[in-house]
């Protein structure tokens, strides 16, 4: 039985969201499953390549960083972006709903359909949290808290160079996060973590929502292939973590490169590491370039 069947959820009473409850429903795991399931998948696919990223060009190319670029030579990325956060924040508004309006029977009736249900309600709440710092730190670039955002650099050109947001950074941005600090580590895998079972866990009830899946063994085999794919999903986000964790930023990584990340979260033992690695004259260069845009801030 799907987890509806185990828990009271929202919709017996009066006003316009249980009115339509049925039709809500139904676009409310829709709107998880396109575009945001989608995206999920290839997201994390692309990730996964940081296993890869090892063999960085000259330039700081790696296989990740050309998929990175392949997404953002996209010509309706904006679009995407658009419908993506459209998205998001439909299945995000109706999930807080039913989640502050439905009642678990967890602690009466133990059974799996309840725990799925409960977990599926927490896992959203941490996956919405997670989006958005994740987003916020990596794409906006916003400095939170400053230990953990490692992501952040301001950005510019030295004597015709580029340096900060024009340096190609997506690897070398993601593997300095991870090493610098492992309470980032453990907030991307119990971030994503929390993603992928609420995504999968969500496909499954879907089906049943939908009508697709109406008796004890459809369920069971769509509950299999969906538990193949939150295996397959977590592959890829733990290959991208391993990645990250065991690139070589001293080594797989352009000065330029080198000196954005020494300039982030800069008072630890591998930012000291980096910016010596760093020609003499080229960090007395970057040094100049810092205190000139530090000073530009204060006027």
């Amino acid at each position: 039985m799907s987890d509806h069947h185990h828990a009271a959820t929202a919709g017996t009473g009066a006003g316009p969201l249980a009115k339509h409850h049925f039709l809500l429903r139904r676009l409310h795991s829709l709107s998880g499953i396109l575009p945001v399931g989608l995206f999920l998948c290839m997201h994390l696919f692309t990730n996964a390549q940081m296993i890869w990223g090892q063999d960085a060009g000259p330039a700081g190319e790696s296989h990740f960083q050309h998929e990175v670029d392949f997404i953002h030579s996209m010509p309706a990325l904006l679009f995407i972006e658009i419908a993506l956060w459209g998205s998001i924040g439909f299945h995000a508004a109706l999930g807080f709903w039913y989640t502050f309006t439905g009642k678990s029977n967890v602690k009466s009736y133990k059974y799996g359909g309840n725990w799925r249900y409960l977990f599926q309600r927490i896992t959203g709440i941490v996956a919405l949290l997670f989006i958005f710092l994740h987003i916020a730190t990596l794409r906006w670039r916003w400095d939170l808290f400053g230990w953990f955002t490692p992501f952040y650099a301001h950005g510019g050109v030295i004597e015709g160079e580029a340096f900060g947001h024009e340096v190609k950074m997506a690897m070398p941005y993601t593997a300095y996060a991870l090493q610098v600090s492992w309470l980032v580590v453990a907030f991307y895998v119990v971030g994503v973590a929390s993603v992928v079972y609420h995504w999968s866990n969500g496909l499954w009830t879907a089906a049943i929502s939908w009508g697709i899946t109406t008796s004890e063994a459809a369920m069971k085999r769509w509950g299999l292939a969906c538990l193949g794919l939150f295996v397959a999903l977590t592959v890829f986000w733990g290959a991208a973590i391993v990645g990250a964790l065991n690139y070589d930023l001293k080594e797989d990584t352009t000065e330029a490169q080198r000196a954005v990340l020494a300039t982030m979260v800069s008072k630890t033992k591998l930012a000291e590491e980096l910016w010596d690695s760093i020609d003499a004259d080229r960090r007395e260069m970057i040094e100049a370039w810092i205190e000139h845009e530090l000073e530009a801030g204060h006027d």
